[in-house]
C-alpha cells in the first residue's frame, strides 16, 4: 500500500485530468445502466403489445419492506415507461428503438472522452515517473554504479517502468470503468429485487477470500520473474558491449549458454506466476455460476408462482447480474496486473530512495584555480574494502603539470575522482584556494574540470554534437577551431558529411586515434581551468600517438593539469610527480630528482626502459 500511495502522489499533479476522466466514466456507466433498463419497455411491447403505466396501489406500497424506496422506484419506473408509451404498439416499439440509438450514441461519446482523459492521465503520470527516475539515476554517486550491474539499472528504467505503466492503464481505465459499471448494475439489481440481489451476492465473500490468497502468491512470483528479467537485460547489455572480446575469445557458445540459463530461470518464474494467475479466473467464474444458479431457481420460482415479480423485471435483473460478471473478471485481471506493477514500483522507489550526490546547491561558485589545490590528510575507502588512499597530503600549484605514477591499484584514479567529487573522502578534505570542494556547488566544480581518458566515451551522434557535447547553440566556427587545435580537423573534413557525420555507437566508425582527438577537441572547447589526462596516448600506434601528443601539448598550456601516467616517457616534463603505492604518496619531486633517489620511481623507470634507451626531453 505504501508503494501504491507513492504512485498516486504522481497523480496529484494531474488531478483535473483524473476528475474529468472519473466524471465521464460515471456518465458512461450510468448510460450503460439506462441501456440495460430499455429491456423493460422492449419486453412489454414485444410480449404485451403495449406499454401500460399503472402505479402500484397504496396498500401494496405500505406492505413493502422499504416503503419509501418502493415509492421512489415506482415513480422512476413509471416515468421511464411513459417515454415510450403509446396507444399504437408499433409506435411504442419505434420509440424504444430510437431510445436505444440515442442512449448508445451518448454512451459512446462519454466512453470516447473517458478514454481520452484517462490515457492522457496515464501517459502524463508515467512520463513524470520516468523523468524523475532518469533524473535521479543521473545524479546517483559513482559508487552506486560500481555496486550495481548496468543491465539491472537499465531494466529498472525500461521493464519496471513498463510494468508500472500497465498498472496505471488498468487502474485509470479498466478499474474505474469496471467499478462504475459494477456499481450501476448493482443498483439496478437491488432496485429490481433486493432479495434476489442478496441471494446472488452470497458467493462474493467466498470469491474475495479465494482471490486474496491468490494475489499474495502473485506478488511474490511477480517479484521473482521481474528480477530474472533484470538479469536477462544485464547479460544482454554486457554481451553487446563486449562483443569484440566475446568473438576474439570464441566465447559465443559460452555466452549463449549463460543467456539460456537466465531465460530458463525467467521461464520457470513466469510460468509459476501465470499458473497462479490463470487459476483465479475459472474458480471465480465457477463460484459466480453457483450464484447464478441460485438466482435462476429462486427468481424463476417467483415468476412462475406470480409472487410479485414480473417477467420483464426478472429479465432486467438477470441482465444486470450477468453484466456484472465481465466487470468482476476485469477487476480480477486488474488486481493481477496491479501486483506486478506494485512489485516493479517497489524496485523503482528503491532506486529513487537511494541518496543522490550531495551537490552543494547554493554553495560557492568558483572560476578556476587562483592559488592551489590541496589534499589535507585525505583517506578514502570503497564500501566494504580497505583504504584506497591513506593520509594523502599534497599541494598542486595553479598552472602546474602534475603527474601521478605508481603500480596498478596504487590509487591514481581514486586521487583524481575525489577532486571531481565522484566520491567524497572518508576523512580529511580537498580544497581549492582554501575552500573545501564539498562546499562548492557541484555543477560549478565540475564545469571547471575537463577529462580526457584512456577509454574514450563518445555518443552515437554526429561529430559536431560529440565535440560540442551539451552545447548545441555553439557556432560551427568555434567547433572547427577546437578541432584544429586537437589535430582533428583534417580527418573530419574527409568524412562523408564532415561535422554532420554520424560516428556510430561509442564512435565505432572512427579509429582509436580519431576518437581520442575528438575527445581532446571536446576538452579544448570546454576550456577547463583544471585538466585530468588518463594516459591519452597509451593505446595508439606511433602516427596517431604523435598527432594526439601534439594535441595534448596544446591542451595543457596555461592549465592546472593532472596526468595519470602509465608510461613514464610521457611525464618527464611534469613540474611535479607524485609516486603512489598502496594508497600513499611515497615519493614526490621532478623527474630528475626522483631518478636520483633509490625509490619506487627509479625501479619503475628501470623496468620500463632497461632494454631500450629513451630520448630525453630537451
Amino acid at each position: 500500500m505504501k508503494n501504491l500511495g507513492r504512485f498516486f502522489g504522481y497523480v496529484r499533479s494531474w488531478w483535473r485530468l483524473l476528475a474529468a476522466g472519473l466524471a465521464f466514466t460515471f456518465l458512461f456507466a450510468l448510460f450503460s445502466g439506462i441501456s440495460l433498463g430499455l429491456i423493460v419497455p422492449f419486453t412489454k411491447v414485444l410480449f404485451g403489445g403495449e406499454i401500460a403505466v399503472a402505479p402500484k396501489s397504496a396498500p401494496e406500497v405500505e406492505e413493502a419492506f422499504f416503503p419509501r424506496i418502493e415509492e421512489w422506484k415506482s415513480a422512476v419506473r413509471d416515468g421511464f415507461l411513459r417515454l415510450f408509451a403509446d396507444d399504437d404498439p408499433r409506435l411504442s416499439l419505434l420509440r424504444v428503438c430510437a431510445g436505444v440509438f440515442i442512449v448508445f450514441l451518448i454512451k459512446g461519446l462519454f466512453n470516447y472522452y473517458r478514454q481520452i482523459f484517462m490515457v492522457t492521465l496515464e501517459e502524463r503520470v508515467i512520463k513524470d515517473l520516468r523523468d524523475d527516475l532518469y533524473h535521479h539515476v543521473a545524479r546517483l554517486p559513482l559508487a552506486y554504479f560500481e555496486r550495481n550491474r548496468s543491465g539491472v539499472i537499465i531494466s529498472r528504467i525500461t521493464n519496471d517502468v513498463q510494468l508500472v505503466r500497465d498498472m496505471a492503464g488498468n487502474l485509470f481505465t479498466t478499474f474505474t470503468q469496471s467499478a462504475s459499471l459494477l456499481l450501476i448494475f448493482l443498483v439496478v439489481a437491488l432496485a429490481v429485487n433486493w432479495q434476489l440481489a442478496l441471494l446472488a451476492f452470497l458467493v462474493f465473500p467466498l470469491i474475495a477470500v479465494f482471490t486474496a490468497k491468490i494475489y499474495r502468491r502473485l506478488r511474490s512470483h511477480s517479484v521473482r520473474f521481474q528480477e530474472d528479467m533484470g538479469r536477462i537485460t544485464s547479460t544482454l547489455q554486457e554481451t553487446i558491449a563486449g562483443i569484440r572480446i566475446v568473438k576474439a575469445f570464441g566465447m559465443e557458445r559460452f555466452e549463449e549458454e549463460k543467456f539460456r540459463g537466465e531465460t530458463e530461470s525467467y521461464l520457470r518464474s513466469y510460468i509459476r506466476f501465470k499458473k497462479a494467475s490463470i487459476l483465479a479466473s475459472p474458480i471465480s467464474e465457477q463460484l459466480g455460476a453457483l450464484g447464478a444458479i441460485l438466482v435462476l431457481w429462486y427468481g424463476g420460482s417467483r415468476v412462475l408462482s406470480g409472487a410479485g415479480l414480473e417477467p420483464e423485471e426478472f429479465f432486467l435483473f438477470l441482465a444486470a447480474v450477468l453484466n456484472m460478471m465481465q466487470p468482476i473478471r476485469k477487476l480480477s485481471h486488474v488486481n493481477t496486473v496491479t501486483q506486478q506493477g506494485l512489485a516493479a514500483a517497489g524496485r523503482i522507489f528503491e532506486v529513487l530512495d537511494t541518496p543522490a550526490e550531495t551537490r552543494g546547491d547554493g554553495g560557492r561558485i568558483i572560476d578556476g584555480v587562483r592559488d592551489e589545490i590541496r589534499y589535507e590528510d585525505v583517506t578514502f575507502a570503497y564500501e566494504g574494502k580497505k583504504s584506497a588512499l591513506s593520509g594523502i597530503s599534497v599541494s598542486i600549484r595553479r598552472g602546474s603539470l602534475v603527474a601521478l605514477v605508481g603500480p596498478s591499484g596504487a590509487g591514481k584514479s581514486t586521487f583524481v575522482d575525489l577532486l571531481a567529487r565522484f566520491h567524497d573522502p572518508t576523512s580529511g578534505r580537498i580544497t581549492i584556494d582554501g575552500v573545501d570542494v564539498r562546499d562548492i556547488d557541484l555543477d560549478s566544480l565540475r564545469s571547471n574540470i575537463g577529462f580526457v581518458t584512456q577509454e574514450v566515451i563518445l555518443f552515437n551522434d554526429t561529430v559536431l554534437r560529440n565535440i560540442a557535447y551539451g552545447r548545441g547553440d555553439l557556432p560551427l566556427e568555434e567547433v572547427r577551431k577546437a578541432s584544429e587545435a586537437a589535430s582533428a580537423a583534417a580527418f573530419i573534413e574527409n568524412l562523408p558529411l564532415r561535422y554532420e557525420t554520424l560516428i556510430g555507437d561509442r564512435g565505432i566508425r572512427l579509429s582509436g586515434g580519431e576518437r581520442q582527438r575528438l575527445a581532446i577537441a571536446r576538452a579544448i572547447l570546454k576550456d577547463p581551468p583544471i585538466l585530468v589526462l588518463d594516459e591519452a596516448t597509451s593505446n595508439l600506434d606511433s602516427e596517431s600517438e604523435a598527432l594526439v601528443q601534439e594535441a595534448v601539448e596544446k591542451l595543457v598550456r596555461n592549465r592546472t593539469t593532472l596526468v595519470i601516467a602509465h608510461r613514464l616517457s610521457t611525464i618527464q616534463r611534469a613540474d611535479k610527480i607524485f609516486v603512489l603505492d598502496k594508497g600513499r604518496v611515497v615519493q614526490q619531486g621532478s623527474h630528475e630528482q626522483l631518478l636520483e633517489e633509490a625509490g619506487l620511481y627509479r625501479k619503475l623507470f628501470d623496468m620500463q626502459f632497461s632494454e631500450r634507451p629513451i630520448r630525453r626531453a630537451p
